[in-house]
């Protein structure tokens, strides 16, 4: 193997030890602001989710993020780090499934909403399916957000199920 070729090897090596590093410190703080969505309004109670072994860089970054109001992003920036380690740049796919056929300016509202919660680079398909009874379906890369009558009939009914038991 050449001289250049195991340099990145252990470039990138590093880069994943790296990576892998603040993503489990992310993780982890990503999971204390779910148990205690407080920690993410106040900076000072940020540091109580933050390992004490973490990097300083990582700690201001989680601090940063309370700061400018977008803690609740840690859990996509972290999947968002693995994306770019794994090379995985490029458009995501957004998905709109609805019970009827959407005219042309709800999609461009349902497109305007959607490329300012994801960003620019989205490519968009609409589709239909009358099963769904009414509402929407949106997935964009692993997000799913199901807005739809026949899921909101599925929940009750397991409600429904669950207290009758």
């Amino acid at each position: 193997m050449s001289e250049r070729a195991t340099a990145e090897r252990y470039a990138q090596a590093i880069l994943e030890a790296i990576v892998e590093q603040w993503q489990s410190t992310l993780t982890e703080v990503a999971d204390a602001l779910a148990q205690d969505p407080k920690l993410g309004a106040d900076v000072d109670a940020i540091d109580a989710a933050i390992p004490d072994n973490a990097a300083p860089e990582l700690q201001n970054f989680v601090k940063m993020l309370v700061q400018e109001g977008d803690a609740t992003l840690l859990p996509r920036v972290v999947a968002a780090l693995g994306a770019s380690l794994r090379g995985e740049t490029g458009p995501q796919a957004a998905d709109i499934t609805s019970a009827v056929e959407l005219g042309d300016d709800q999609q461009e509202q349902i497109r305007q909403r959607i490329t300012a919660q994801y960003g620019e680079d989205i490519v968009f398909s609409f589709d239909v399916d009358p099963s769904l009874m009414g509402g929407l379906r949106i997935r964009v890369g692993d997000q799913l957000i199901d807005n739809t009558v026949a899921n909101r009939l599925m929940s009750l009914r397991e409600m429904v199920a669950a207290s009758v038991r």
